[in-house]
């Protein structure tokens, strides 16, 4: 997912936070174009099965819209859990935690522990946090004509809120110490709400 699209669906799906010695507004997307450098947990490259999910929508070679885009990353993460393991094929969607601890332990970086328990509690608070507000997200995909079968919403908002709770709690010990990145923290605790307080 580009930093583009996390900008967009911060801003979308989360509330902002009211009071804040950051200018929101203003670091909003060099913020969230910080999230994949600045924390080694959220890095691209462990986004495995990204190309290959892409691959199979067959999508046409030109810039798509911003709801089209939201349908294209919510049918890749949707194959994404589910080639994984993740998630099953069919209802109810409940995630298969044996499966995602075997996967973090296949890519998380050393120190490995520290890693995967981070990323465990993040799958964890994120399902409950999407529990508790899916009705703040949308659960109806735009029609888009390129796109045969609608595609669950579940795994994007989970990826989403896994992104940013990240960067609001990502371990020192994967938290590059850049004036940045501490920008880009600021911006995640101060700006966009607490996922950790919100799946309470």
């Amino acid at each position: 997912m580009s930093a583009q699209w996390l900008t967009c669906l911060v801003f979308l799906l989360l509330y902002v936070a009211v009071e804040s010695d950051v200018d929101c507004k203003a670091s909003r997307h060099q913020a969230t174009s910080l999230a994949a450098s600045c924390c080694q947990l959220l890095r691209p490259s462990l986004d495995k099965g990204v190309a290959e999910c892409r691959a199979t929508l067959s999508l046409p070679q030109r810039k798509f819209k911003l709801m089209e885009q939201y349908t294209i990353n919510a049918c890749i993460e949707e194959c994404r859990f589910m080639d994984r393991g993740f998630i099953p094929i069919d209802p109810p969607f409940e995630l298969d935690m044996s499966n995602i601890r075997t996967s973090l332990e296949a890519t998380m970086p050393a120190p490995q522990e520290e890693a995967v328990s981070f990323m465990l509690s993040a799958f964890t608070k994120c399902a409950k946090f999407y529990e508790k507000h899916k009705t703040r997200f949308s659960s109806q995909l735009p029609a888009v004509d390129f796109i045969e079968e609608e595609c669950n919403v579940f795994p994007l908002h989970l990826t989403i809120c896994m992104r940013v709770h990240g960067m609001q709690k990502c371990p020192k010990t994967f938290y590059a110490d850049t004036s940045e990145c501490d920008m880009a923290r600021k911006y995640f605790t101060q700006c966009v709400g607490d996922i950790e307080a919100g799946a309470q």
